[in-house]
């Protein structure tokens, strides 16, 4: 029963794979037209309440560019990364950037208590009821 078993464990694990360990870089430059954030709303939520979350990311504006991120080592500075990112959704953008920036160990605490403002669900409006008795 035991070789049997092995047999059947050794074929159900031929096929897996380990995923791949994701490469990191040091800085990024996330590129757009600043025109584009009116026509994308996803772009404008990340550049305005995400982006800042990631001091390694600079937004750099250029007319008419698609959006795109470069990603950056300074041990291979002959070589750039981009990735096309039109359309992309701001939590997709914000999960790559997480998962593809250095982290700076000390901001890692207050980068934790910002993501989680920033990711909260903003209400319209709120309002305070006051009476005057007079």
């Amino acid at each position: 029963a035991g070789v049997g078993t092995e047999k059947l464990a050794g074929d159900c694990l031929a096929c897996c794979r380990e995923a791949a360990a994701v490469e990191r870089f040091e800085s990024a430059q996330l590129i757009a037209d600043a025109s584009q954030q009116d026509r994308d709303q996803d772009l404008h939520d990340f550049i305005k309440r995400k982006a800042p979350l990631f001091p390694r990311l600079e937004v750099v504006y250029q007319e008419g560019a698609s959006p795109a991120i470069e990603l950056e080592r300074s041990d291979q500075p002959d070589r750039i990364v981009r990735a096309d990112v039109s359309g992309w959704k701001s939590e997709h953008l914000f999960q790559f950037a997480s998962e593809r920036l250095e982290k700076d160990e000390t901001d890692e605490a207050e980068r934790a208590k910002a993501e989680a403002a920033a990711t909260k669900p903003q209400g319209a409006w709120t309002a305070e009821i006051q009476s005057c008795s007079g």
